[in-house]
């Protein structure tokens, strides 16, 4: 049985489908700094994310103005941990093609598809991290009146572990064509803040940082085929990306009583010089030959990320309770990439593939003021960035957590994050004439994460 030159046009075509390129960067291998909000502090974290109003380190990330509350000199480290799970699942789809526009058999890739059965296949991958998460430590700077308090910290922002698999078979009379694919991401980006909070008067705030970023995001991918037992590829793409960037942030708050207060934000533009290594490696065997392709490179250009804008309200001492709010805009349509005309040429695609999102996180928190104890929940949803033809389910979740007060002067909090979304991306697999169709394969992920923070804040 001979593997015609048609037939290995479908099975390259097919593996194309499936590597990243740097030319379509947006659509294979997306921008993962947009939109991946980590998270920081453990007391934020188990209401849901609301930290615009809290009064610890981590004002210096939510809302700076809210440093100049904190009263006396702290330090308030942190770990985290994630488990990413990705459940995948591939499936064919045709689509009829407009008889005007049907390409000549001559001209096609392969018109093989007569008499394949396509199976859908299902992979479930997952992917557990540690790391130290938050440092930050606040200063109270001696004043006549009012409050001035000086913040320096560093926090785990972004996170970029991911983890992801298919594998797909077409089966006919003649055989099998075999595909598997991994995907392996890691890293994240660090942000170095230094910031202050002064208070205005007696009831208003104000505040801002400045921050430098720096990470690095680690990209692997792996693919083989075997086609009818006459035709193997296997094909890796390693990618490293050095991130390199800085940002601002100015904020404001007011207590309006005892029992209601609230806060705003504006992030700045924050921009990123990302230096870019690239290594590609193939190999095809047919037959009667073999070949093989490997190829080294780098590529530097900037990236852009767009405004942010955040408001909070915390409505306190209900009885033992309390309860938080925060909302933040950003449009994500305004990113855009520099300093090198290849990614240059993607920023006309973008408002095409990004759009703007609300994220909002909401919480709730009840002391026992004799046990020195609080336990707190919360629900967040934090949209995906990306356009909705791209995606089934935004990311939505719940939290809960405690915290426990120790001699008054030092507090250690705990929290459970858990959120999921799905998305699903379609690949171009071939043409069949004889239907007068179009072949892709779309691949449908259920995605879910599960996070625990740990923190622990001394004021001296």
């Amino acid at each position: 049985m001979q593997l015609t030159r048609a037939s290995i046009g479908l099975i390259l075509l097919f593996a194309w489908a499936f590597s990243p390129v740097q030319a379509d960067y947006i659509e294979s291998v997306e921008e993962i700094s947009a939109g991946n909000v980590f998270g920081i502090g453990a007391r934020q974290m188990a209401m849901g994310g609301a930290g615009m109003m809290s009064i610890d380190g981590g004002a210096l990330y939510y809302n700076p103005a809210n440093l100049a509350r904190i009263p006396r000199i702290e330090f308030l480290g942190g770990l985290s941990n994630q488990k990413y799970q990705d459940e995948s699942s591939v499936r064919p789809l045709r689509k009829i093609i407009d008889a005007a526009q049907i390409i000549p058999e001559e001209n096609l890739y392969s018109n093989r598809f007569a008499g394949y059965t396509s199976l859908p296949n299902h992979t479930d991958e997952n992917r557990t991290n540690t790391r130290l998460s938050t440092a930050i430590i606040s200063v109270p700077y001696p004043t006549y009146r009012g409050s001035l308090v000086i913040g320096f910290g560093v926090a785990r922002t972004v996170d970029f572990d991911r983890v992801f698999s298919f594998a797909h078979r077409d089966t006919s009379a003649e055989g099998s064509i075999v595909a598997v694919g991994n995907e392996f991401q890691s890293g994240g980006l660090y942000q170095w803040s230094f910031g202050m909070g002064i208070d205005l008067s007696p009831r208003l705030s104000f505040g801002g940082s400045i921050s430098l970023y720096t990470g690095k995001h680690k990209y692997n991918f792996d693919y083989s085929l075997d086609s009818l037992n006459e035709f193997t590829y296997y094909s890796e793409q390693y990618i490293e990306d050095s991130y390199l960037g800085y940002g601002a942030k100015i904020g404001m708050a007011m207590q309006v009583n005892r029992h209601l207060g609230f806060g705003i934000t504006l992030q700045s533009p924050v921009y990123f010089n990302v230096d870019e290594d690239v290594y590609d490696y193939s190999t095809e065997t047919y037959t009667d030959s073999s070949f093989l392709y490997e190829d080294a490179y780098t590529v530097e250009y900037d990236v852009k990320h767009p405004f942010v804008f955040s408001a909070g309200v915390e409505v306190s001492r209900i009885g033992n309770a309390s309860f938080a709010l925060d909302l933040d805009y950003t449009d994500w349509s305004q990113l855009s990439y520099g300093d090198n005309k290849a990614m240059e040429a993607e920023n006309n695609n973008i408002k095409d593939y990004y759009r703007d999102v609300l994220r909002y996180r909401i919480g709730a928190e009840y002391t026992f003021p004799v046990w020195g104890l609080s336990l707190r929940a919360g629900l967040f949803t934090d949209p995906l960035p990306i356009v909705k033809q791209f995606e089934n389910d935004s990311r939505t979740g719940y939290t809960f957590g405690f915290g426990l007060l120790v001699d008054q002067v030092m507090t250690v909090d705990f929290a459970y994050v858990h959120g999921s979304y799905g998305r699903n991306s379609d690949f171009f697999y071939g043409v069949d004439t004889m239907a007068g169709t179009d072949h892709y394969l779309v691949i449908d992920e259920d995605i879910s994460y599960d996070r625990l923070f740990l923190t622990v804040a001394y004021r001296f």
